[in-house]
């Protein structure tokens, strides 16, 4: 009997062991299912928080930006007065989905569409608008009709300054309409709130705190447990955090809030709790309940629902990682596989950025269902151009990222290239004549190369500049283009303290008559001296200069030292020949310069014959009509015109007889060719023709003596380039002009 207690006690001590295991792993289970349930719960919320973020800011920079673009075309009209800038905003409002528009002058009166006038001086949204700025105004109340609303505003510039502010109306509950999108099967809504707490747009969900004012206030007024929550809260919008908390409305919900990067704006997703966690909860329940009553079988049960759950979470993953409108991998599920590949047996692979060009105007023009459907048919071009073991994912809009494997490089770029022919065959319904235009970035993997991020990163870069060059479909990245974009930063970071710290020179390059021999003039040409004595090659910065739009400023800096010079040099009494300085097209794009010249040459006194103008042949060729008018106002006004470049590509010999020039420069590139039987016949024709038309001829890139002595044997009138002399500071050129003046100088 003793032997069998003991029996008795062993396996009630077993079964007690097996129990108390049994219920450590349940309970270790489900601490750990509940830290993963919960990971996935916040990172669900930070996903659905993002696409809210970006729809709010699509929607609102949208209007902004398009305000924007009518304060410039404002800006752009000569002498308009309030009623024509009024009757202009009301041709364009129908467009927009503004409540009403209206224009306020320097004085500080407000005239809208709908006829009303105010003084809105006092208001920041103005006051920052005059300070040269584009703003979103705090939440308003309209003193017309009560309405909530909220005032975009964007200085009207003309000649670099503000003289008056475009605003527009924004009704509060437009953006209510876009955030009342349901969400989580209805049980989640959005607010809109300030750093302070205080309310920009709240919800209409019935679940959510009626007649908000405050987020704050609203939590310490549901809840008591909430006083914690606030002080939680107050923390991230203070440090501008994206997080959650857990607050308390009648049942605890999730707000996630994200910062909106428009004011000090917080977009707050809101979601019950009991909603996000309901299965967990309930699988935990079968749990603990079938540990209870089927101890012996826990293990299996146990397994059961983890093999559940792994069901469900993937489930849930696949919101994360499937693309909605597609069907096929999200960008975050895209980096997890190269992820995997990456750390894998190496391969030769490319990572490779593509989106098509000006996609928005297809939203724009077609709607935004055909925008869904051109992005689907590419997403099928795509994949159907992948292989089994490559990957393919959608970022954002009409970005899309490939992971492809080749045995040549060449291979790639066929591919690619395929790709591109195969989007550009799909047609608009509305509009059959209208191109897709895609464009890839391709990044080649070097073998040990693990940062996924960085890949991006250099696919990313190349593919912005295949758009900004638009120069094909694709773009190979390389270490060289790499060290440009970083040299072309320094230097862009550079340029303007350069400016104004007067590192930019004028060299002059002499110009000589070709039978004399004798100083016929110079070319002006800009140069960067930094303040150690380094010199920064044109070929640098001059593309650089003409891409942003600072051209414009080195061009006038330069004639106005020209200007300088040419004075000075009278002062001293010597013989001055005329100086020609270039003109950016930039230049040309703004009629307004020409004024500007010649008051620079009315202050600094040199007689206006002494001054001369160099435009390109390709920027007379964009814009003729436009720039003929220019050309005849600069002539009026007595400036001699020069064609510089003349035969690089654009020539015409109808733009000879239609273009005012009165001096054409022959590009080196047909002096090169003079040693060829054709070549010097087309140079005796170019010669005969403007002769006839009484066009002067300089010769550019003369270097030889031979190159010379043709020339001037056809009658060329001057001869430039480093046969004669290179350019040069102001110094030496001003000991030539001496020379020349005393002795009549020969080269």
């Amino acid at each position: 009997m003793l032997k069998g207690r003991r029996k008795s006690v062993f396996k009630i001590s077993y079964v007690i062991i097996v129990l108390l295991i049994g219920i450590l792993a349940v309970a270790w289970y489900s601490h750990v299912l509940k830290n993963e349930l919960r990971e996935l719960v916040r990172n669900t919320l930070k996903e659905v928080s993002s696409q809210n973020v970006l729809i709010v800011r699509k929607e609102i920079e949208g209007d902004l930006n398009a305000l924007t673009e009518i304060a410039e075309r404002i800006g752009a009209l000569e002498k308009a007065d309030e009623d024509t800038i009024v009757r202009t905003l009301r041709g364009v409002s129908y467009r927009y989905s503004f409540k009403r528009m209206g224009y306020c002058s320097a004085n500080g009166r407000a005239y809208t569409t709908d006829d009303s006038v105010f003084d809105p001086s006092q208001w920041d949204w103005f006051q920052a608008s005059m300070a040269g700025e584009n703003c979103i105004s705090e939440p308003l109340i309209d003193a017309v009709d009560g309405e909530e609303i909220i005032i975009f505003s964007a200085p009207v510039k003309r000649r670099d300054k503000v003289a008056g502010v475009v605003f527009a109306t924004y009704r509060i509950e437009s953006l209510k309409e876009i955030l009342s999108v349901t969400s989580f099967e209805g049980e989640g809504y959005t607010y809109i709130i300030q750093r302070d707490g205080d309310k920009v747009v709240d919800s209409v969900n019935p679940t959510s705190f009626q007649n908000m004012t405050n987020i704050y206030t609203s939590m310490r007024n549901a809840d008591g447990r909430n006083m914690q929550v606030v002080k939680e809260l107050r923390q991230l919008l203070d440090n501008g955090q994206t997080g959650y908390v857990i607050f308390y409305n009648k049942i605890g919900k999730y707000m996630y809030v994200t910062p909106l990067g428009i004011n000090d704006w917080f977009l707050a997703d809101v979601v019950p709790v009991d909603f996000m966690e309901s299965t967990s909860n309930d699988i935990l329940y079968r749990t603990y309940v079938v540990c209870v009553v089927l101890a012996a079988i826990c293990v299996i049960i146990v397994v059961m629902i983890y093999v559940e759950e792994r069901r469900k979470k993937r489930q849930m993953q696949n919101l994360l990682y499937v693309d909605e409108l597609t069907g096929g991998d999200t960008h975050a599920k895209f980096l997890l596989d190269v992820e995997k590949k990456v750390m894998g047996a190496y391969r030769e692979a490319a990572f490779v950025m593509m989106d098509l060009d000006d996609f928005k105007l297809i939203n724009e023009l077609f709607g935004y269902a055909e925008g869904n459907s051109v992005l689907r048919y590419t997403w099928n071009v795509l994949h159907g151009h992948c292989r089994e073991e490559e990957c393919l994912g959608r970022s954002i809009a009409d970005r899309f990222v490939l992971w492809l494997y080749f045995d040549t490089r060449g291979e790639i770029e066929k591919r690619v290239t395929q790709m591109a022919e195969e989007i550009q065959r799909y047609v608009i319904p509305q509009a059959s004549e209208y191109i897709l235009h895609p464009v890839f970035g391709i990044y080649y993997v070097d073998k040990g190369d693990e940062d996924v991020e960085g890949m991006q990163n250099c696919a990313a870069l190349v593919h912005n500049l295949a758009k900004q060059e638009k120069s094909g479909s694709y773009k190979v990245y390389t270490d060289v283009m790499k060290e440009k974009m970083l040299q072309k930063k320094q230097l862009s970071d550079q340029i303007e303290f350069a400016y104004k710290n007067h590192e930019f020179i004028a060299y002059y390059q002499p110009k000589y008559e070709s039978v004399s021999q004798r100083l016929a003039g110079a070319e002006a040409l800009v140069r960067w001296r930094k303040p150690d004595g380094q010199t920064i090659s044109p070929g640098l910065f001059i593309p650089l200069a003409e891409e942003s739009g600072f051209v414009r400023k080195l061009d006038e800096y330069i004639f106005r030292e020209v200007c300088l010079a040419q004075k000075r040099w009278l002062d001293k009494g010597l013989r001055i020949v005329p100086i020609s300085v270039n003109l950016s097209q930039r230049h040309l794009e703004n009629p307004e310069f020409v004024d500007e010249y010649k008051r620079i040459v009315d202050e600094t006194g040199v007689p206006i014959e002494y001054i001369q103008l160099e435009i390109t042949e390709s920027a007379l060729y964009e814009k003729k009509k436009e720039f003929i008018e220019i050309m005849e106002k600069l002539h009026q006004m007595g400036f001699v015109i020069l064609m510089d470049d003349f035969g690089t590509g654009y020539s015409t010999l109808m733009m000879l007889k239609s273009i005012p020039v009165d001096v054409m420069k022959l590009d080196k590139s047909f002096v090169d060719d003079y040693d060829d039987v054709r070549g010097r016949q087309i140079i005796r024709c170019v010669m005969r023709l403007a002769q006839d038309l009484q066009i002067a001829i300089t010769a550019e890139g003369v270097e030889t003596q031979d190159q010379y002595e043709f020339l001037k044997s056809i009658g060329c009138d001057t001869i430039q380039g480093y046969y004669f002399a290179k350019p040069m500071p102001e110094e030496e050129f001003e000991t030539r002009m001496e020379m020349s003046g005393l002795a009549g100088e020969e080269a």
